[in-house]
């Protein structure tokens, strides 16, 4: 049966379900699919009692899915936060489930348990074909950035450490034949390769079907031009059945003769990455070192630095000084401890869930938004009058900053998703902005982020020319100027959301304008932003 599943996910697995949710860009969510999962399993345990012919196969299907419920039962939050198994339950929902539904079609008495999955689907949330690729590019990301071993990540292993259950092979398979579709042969290679491996260990991997499977795996090996994984699929097939596959001698002379003569052609090889590709610049590669925590503050830089209670910024505070540690002198970047409460944090969270969006960002022109793969998150706006909560957060970015909060945008509240990132931008606009047409008229002066939760791992704010690397913490401010002040964009302020490699991460942005504040922070009568100017094109 967890062959004929793989052969029905290749069949299946570029399918579009009907779904108007959006479930990897946001955790918040993922509870609708878990849902979903439960009365599919439901209905498919009805089928089961109803007809014992394939009970004994579809039952181990079943328990292999009630396994993963359980283990979310201790902790639904926790279990959803994990990109592995995350990945999977799209994945079982996308594909595994209409591959149980072909299987059932050849019963005589298939009629009931086909109709509810019809009623089902059209009153259920289910992933999109969207989602799906979501997740795949959400655990190539993860890989990519904290470099993890293809091997662990499969077996639930982040950092060293185990999360949860383990990928089984046609987990691996879907996710390299999607990356396949994708044209992205390097991260291709390994996840087939992690697939196989895993095949092989299976009690029924010598049977015909699972070694044809195996030959079909060779095929996309040998058309990305991986001639080494090819002729190892290919040794292993004739190890088995050397009688039966003398078909495949001729190929691996071939690809024998391929690897002794190094030849170096195939899909690997022709598709290229543009010069121009931001991925390979060298401000993104600071930006994945800054996230690893493999690029730090200078050590002489770090003892310049200050811890102290700050009592507000020349007004009368009602509220206790604030625990203030500074994190970087120039440009000035801090962060305060303890400034909302963990019911505060809670009740946001549970304010915006309900209103949660695909987060989108400014178009060039700065006249429309837009959503774009390197930010993937769910968002929503308030104004800060629409809740006493809102209201405080507004209060406390005056008496730290002493910024006029007029000039504020409405708060935002975001919710990262599988791998959630957002990869480095600038808070400020370009000078071609345009700013007729938006109704702050004015530039982007300063920036605070409420951490509204704790990440068990990944998920910081990275400064790659810092290079500062901040870990969320549930209560806390952190909060920077973006331009000098002179008013000219302060390009050391790029900063990123690091993607989140376990758990759930829930912040607020705080965006202040220009307007207005010149009777808090003048502008200098001198430009003094030339020590940025060498970021501003930084490649």
């Amino acid at each position: 049966m967890k062959l004929l599943a793989a052969f029905g996910i290749f069949l299946f697995g570029l399918q579009v379900l009907a779904s108007n949710a959006e479930f990897f860009s946001s955790t918040s969510g993922l509870e609708q699919l878990l849902r979903t999962e439960v009365m599919l399993m439901i209905e498919l345990q009805k089928y089961v009692n109803e007809i014992r012919q394939h009970a004994d196969i579809l039952q181990g299907e079943i328990d292999a899915i009630k396994s993963e419920h359980l283990s979310a039962a201790n902790s639904v939050e926790g279990y959803l936060n994990n990109p592995v198994n995350a990945f999977r339950l799209i994945k079982r929902l996308h594909s595994d489930w209409e591959t149980f539904e072909s299987t059932v079609e050849r019963e005589p008495s298939r009629t009931n348990f086909l109709g509810a999955m019809a009623s089902h689907r059209e009153n259920l949330s289910f992933p999109t074909q969207e989602d799906f690729v979501g997740t795949a590019l959400a655990m190539t990301r993860l890989q990519q950035t904290y470099q993890l071993d293809v091997g662990e990540l499969a077996s639930g292993i982040l950092n060293g450490i185990k999360y949860g259950a383990a990928m089984s092979w046609q987990d691996c398979f879907v996710l390299g034949q999607h990356l396949f579709s994708m044209r992205d042969f390097n991260n291709t290679v390994p996840w087939l390769q992690q697939s196989m491996q895993l095949l092989v260990k299976q009690s029924y991997s010598k049977e015909s079907e699972a070694l044809d499977f195996m030959e079909t795996v060779m095929g996309y090996h040998e058309s990305m031009g991986d001639y080494d994984n090819a002729l190892h699929l290919i040794n292993h097939v004739l190890a088995v059945q050397p009688e039966e596959r003398l078909h495949l001698l001729e190929t691996r002379a071939h690809l024998e003769q391929l690897i002794s003569d190094g030849v170096k052609r195939g899909l690997m090889h022709e598709v290229a990455r543009s010069p121009d590709d931001y991925h390979i610049s060298r401000e993104y590669r600071l930006y994945q070192q800054v996230c690893r925590e493999e690029l730090r503050p200078a050590p002489a830089a770090l003892r310049e630095l200050r811890c102290r209670l700050f009592a507000g910024n020349g007004r009368k505070s009602t509220y206790a000084p604030y625990k203030l540690e500074e994190l970087h002198l120039d440009p000035y970047i801090i962060q305060v401890h303890d400034v909302i409460s963990a019911r505060d944090t809670a009740e946001l969270q549970h304010l915006a869930r309900p209103e949660l969006q695909r987060s989108q960002v400014y178009s060039r022109t700065g006249h429309e938004h837009i959503s774009a793969n390197f930010r993937t998150s769910q968002g929503t706006t308030f104004e800060y009058t629409d809740h006493p909560i809102m209201q405080k957060m507004s209060h406390h970015v005056a008496e730290i900053s002493g910024l006029d909060m007029r000039s504020a945008e409405p708060l935002q509240i975001a919710n990262y998703g599988i791998g959630g990132h957002y990869e480095p931008h600038m808070d400020s606009f370009p000078d071609s902005y345009d700013y007729s047409l938006n109704m702050y008229k004015t530039n982007r002066l300063a920036t605070g982020i409420y951490y509204l939760s704790n990440v068990e791992a990944g998920g910081g704010t990275a400064f790659p020319f810092l290079p500062l690397l901040v870990t969320p913490e549930r209560g806390s401010l952190l909060f920077w100027y973006n331009l000098h002040p002179s008013g000219d964009a302060d390009y050391r302020t790029k900063h990123a959301a690091c993607p989140v490699l376990q758990g759930s991460k829930w912040i607020a942005n705080v965006w202040i304008r220009l307007s207005n504040q010149d009777h808090v922070r003048p502008c200098e009568l001198q430009r003094d932003h030339e020590i940025s100017l060498p970021y501003k094109d930084y490649k």
